[in-house]
């Protein structure tokens, strides 16, 4: 099976373009890296690396700790900020009621290459203790609720794992233990807008759950997402 993430239009690349990036991806995790082992880790010579990684450092894109080492700089967090605008804020309102509503931990969930990324995470208020899930976590697209529901709004394909033709049947996924040890996650997909693809999810300590009864809160709140700003009332 070769299914590595969302469906990619033909046309000319570049590549330097491309491997600049790739370095970008790499310090998603959050680890800080030395020019070396990005290179090595990428399989690039160090010189390519330093040249994408001064480039980025002048447009505060990646910084460098005290140690030398490379991190991801807070230019890409003013990047981010201007793209959502006031989506992020209608966001993080809508998934914190779902939060206190079901008494789960909600994530909205894009893609990143063969990932998912959590761009939002709520806990609910009503409760002492809840799952905690970082904002910026990467998790796999063919193995979590999050990435199947995102892979469940393209196109169907040959080679597409058999959660991902169902999710786009029933308009859910439900999973146990992935990615998340000794949790449950239930997902929905959402096309936004714009046409960007996500998904919203929900995700409790296994057996602490309805699935059935989740599924609907997440079907009437990702509704809200993607209707019109003008018809929002929170």
């Amino acid at each position: 099976m070769n299914v590595s993430g969302p469906a990619k239009s033909q046309g000319v690349r570049s590549q330097t373009l491309a491997r600049a990036l790739d370095v970008l991806q790499l310090l998603a995790d959050g680890k800080r890296r030395s020019s070396q082992e990005i290179a090595d880790e990428l399989g690039l010579h160090r010189s390519v690396v330093y040249r994408a990684l001064r480039t980025f450092e002048d447009a505060s894109l990646v910084s460098r700790a005290v140690d030398g080492r490379f991190l991801l700089g807070l230019g890409l967090a003013g990047l981010a900020k201007s793209a959502m605008g006031d989506l992020e804020a209608r966001i993080d309102r809508v998934l914190q009621e779902l939060s206190n509503v079901t008494s789960t931990t909600a994530i909205f969930c894009g893609p990143q290459h063969d990932g998912a990324v959590v761009l939002t995470s709520t806990r609910p208020s009503n409760r002492l203790a809840a799952v905690a899930i970082r904002v910026g976590t990467r998790i796999p697209l063919l193995d979590s609720a999050p990435g199947l529901a995102i892979l469940a709004l393209q196109e169907a394909r040959e080679d597409e794992p058999a959660e991902v033709t169902l999710a786009r049947q029933t308009g859910y996924v439900h999973t146990k233990g992935a990615p998340f040890v000794s949790l449950e996650v239930v997902a929905v997909p959402v096309r936004m807008p714009d046409g960007q693809e996500a998904s919203l999810s929900l995700v409790f300590p296994e057996g602490d759950g309805d699935a059935v009864m989740l599924v609907r809160h997440l079907r009437s709140y990702a509704d809200r997402l993607v209707a019109p700003a003008d018809t929002w009332e929170i």
